[in-house]
């Protein structure tokens, strides 16, 4: 029945209960996962689309076989699509290239936006410091509101990018936020700033992003910029990537890779200091990382070190907390996200380490920094991960 808002949970329903008898059952833990009761095949499903991994064409033909019997189904063996991403298998150098070819140049002709005279190297407008000023006033721009038919374009515009920002091309994650903490009540500002922005995606079309062969160590990089944000709101941010078992973490010498997932969003609520701004972008990425470790753990038996996740901040007040060498005075919610991080650092689950903010693949999301025409390159903490073509 066209319109049934109760289809979706009728049909997950009733997938469960056809495949159940074959001993295919979904992971609570993770929604989306399936797994067997006995052969090691896993795969995520996503509205209709499978992505299986298999260790044996008789497990595949088992899930196959399994599937057909209620569903129609195709199978694209080489696994070079899946919920619009195009992967580049590469076995022999052990990476994969993941990429949306065509993505922007649809998204530009359905919102009728021109290809741009001159290239366009930043994402977002920047504001240069003014150095010497004691008082640093809030830049609050002075637009008119936009129309019903104008706020829709912004609200679609946010909604269109922000999936693409976050499956291939992360360095665009600063400005869609900025938007869409405007996007219920829009200015001809927000608007701007949407042009300004499907400019630099115009300029760099094809954003690919690569994951190298690891040893799934989970690890994140997390930082906070403090009253960045209409409202005296901070924006916090997590880089999360997987790497290698021999790397020494607490010197720094941990070996890249493609971050499979970005944070990058508006703390809620006004904080009082730039260090309960980290903690707080701390307390929430701390969250995403102890469940991707059990997940690793539990789920894909991929062991993770016993000193606790690898968790790096730049900001030595918020170290020193969390570590019990400071005790600052603090605010009730404060004092609740400090105390249960530093529960998880003391029973290990969590290894936090200081370095310094220009080693921090972090930083580059929590604020607006120089544009990259001054460099003709993008982001230094992503460029070996994301290439344009």
């Amino acid at each position: 029945m066209y319109g049934l808002k109760q289809a979706a949970r009728l049909a997950y329903d009733n997938l469960v209960s056809n495949l159940e008898p074959d001993g295919y059952y979904p992971v609570r833990a993770c929604p989306g996962l399936w797994k067997h009761t006995s052969k090691p095949t896993v795969f995520s499903l996503c509205v209709d689309d499978f992505g299986v991994k298999h260790h044996s064409n008789d497990d595949l033909n088992h899930l196959l076989e399994t599937l057909r019997k209620n569903y129609k189904c195709t199978i694209d063996r080489e696994g070079k699509n899946y919920l619009g991403l195009t992967l580049s298998w590469n076995y022999a150098d052990r990476y994969v290239d993941v990429s949306m070819p065509g993505y922007i140049r649809a998204a530009s002709q359905r919102f009728k936006h021109p290809q741009p005279k001159r290239p366009q190297f930043s994402p977002h407008p920047w504001q240069p410091p003014k150095y010497g000023q004691h008082i640093q006033y809030a830049d609050h721009p002075v637009s008119p509101s936009l129309n019903k038919s104008d706020t829709t374009y912004v609200q679609s515009v946010n909604g269109t990018l922000i999936y693409y920002g976050r499956a291939v091309d992360p360095t665009i994650l600063p400005a869609v936020n900025e938007i869409s903490t405007q996007k219920s009540a829009p200015t001809q500002h927000t608007k701007n700033l949407c042009h300004q922005l499907l400019d630099y995606l115009a300029t760099y079309p094809n954003a690919t992003i690569r994951f190298n062969a690891s040893d799934m160590i989970a690890v994140c990089e997390t930082d906070a910029a403090y009253l960045v944000l209409p409202k005296a709101r901070s924006r916090i941010a997590g880089h999360y990537y997987f790497t290698n078992r021999q790397d020494d973490y607490s010197k720094g010498t941990i070996t890249s890779n493609g971050p499979f997932h970005t944070e990058c969003k508006a703390l809620r609520r006004v904080v009082s200091s730039a260090a309960e701004a980290e903690t707080g972008g701390a307390f929430e990425n701390s969250l995403n990382l102890v469940e991707i470790r059990r997940i690793c753990e539990q789920v894909f038996n991929h062991p993770q070190p016993r000193k606790g996740s690898p968790f790096i901040t730049d900001n030595s007040t918020s170290t020193g907390v969390l570590t019990r060498l400071i005790k600052p005075r603090r605010s009730k919610s404060w004092d609740m996200r400090h105390h249960w991080l530093e529960d998880r650092i003391q029973d290990n689950t969590i290894q936090l380490i200081w370095r310094p903010g220009k080693l921090n693949r972090a930083d580059y999301f929590t604020k607006h920094h120089v544009p990259s025409h001054h460099r003709k390159m993008r982001p230094e903490c992503l460029v070996n991960v994301i290439q344009q073509h």
